[in-house]
């Protein structure tokens, strides 16, 4: 398309001037074939390029490339390290990312403390997944201090975000007290969130103990 090869040509000028956002613009272009011919290997040139002088950008993108190998041979070591240079910078994706790592041992050593402390970065962006394991790790003690009002906190920020599990779970600290006052109300309340999801195991705790199915 005119249009496309006239961008990603406006792209490659301000590159070769030094713009690093145009760097790794032109980098999605090669990768996505938009107005030059995909090719891999010159979008990761070109992220690479654009990730040496800083841009966070571009320092997801070669991760994501060493991840996957995609246009460079994979190398999860590599891509922990430029993935914690985009979370470092503020990323939130790669300080999810970063926690990933952490916590499955992929590309630096298993640690769930390191992992908990990412996933908490990223869940005080408003990553709703991190908001979630936050709860999960005070509630079962696994990487931070067991805490079921900290629990509590985090399942009721992702169930907010609309997170079925955590509105399952937050209705749960409701009916029995566990982290918060109790209140069989605002459970269920919480709990028929879930249920309009269709998330089954809130539904099998309402058929098992009489509660209405909504």
């Amino acid at each position: 398309m005119p249009k496309e090869r006239d961008r990603a040509d406006a792209y490659r000028s301000a590159a070769w001037d030094g713009d690093t956002r145009a760097m790794n613009n032109l980098g999605v272009c090669y990768h996505r074939g938009y107005g030059v011919k995909e090719n891999h290997e010159l979008a990761f040139e070109w992220y690479l390029k654009a990730a040496m002088l800083d841009d966070v950008y571009a320092c997801f993108n070669v991760a994501e490339c060493y991840y996957n190998g995609d246009g460079v041979e994979q190398d999860l070591s590599l891509a922990f390290q430029w993935y914690m240079k985009a979370a470092e910078k503020g990323d939130k994706q790669s300080q999810v990312n970063v926690a990933n790592a952490y916590y499955l041992g992929q590309g630096t050593p298993i640690d769930h403390e390191k992992a908990y402390l990412w996933y908490r970065e990223a869940a005080f962006q408003g990553h709703i997944l991190s908001q979630k394991n936050c709860g999960a790790a005070h509630w079962n003690g696994d990487g931070a201090k067991k805490d079921v009002t900290e629990a509590a906190f985090w399942y009721e920020l992702a169930a907010q975000g609309g997170d079925a599990q955590a509105q399952f779970a937050i209705g749960w600290f409701h009916l029995t007290g566990n982290g918060v006052p109790q209140d069989e109300r605002i459970g269920l309340r919480w709990i028929h969130k879930a249920t309009a999801q269709g998330y089954q195991p809130a539904i099998d705790y309402c058929k098992e103990h009489g509660y209405r199915v909504y």
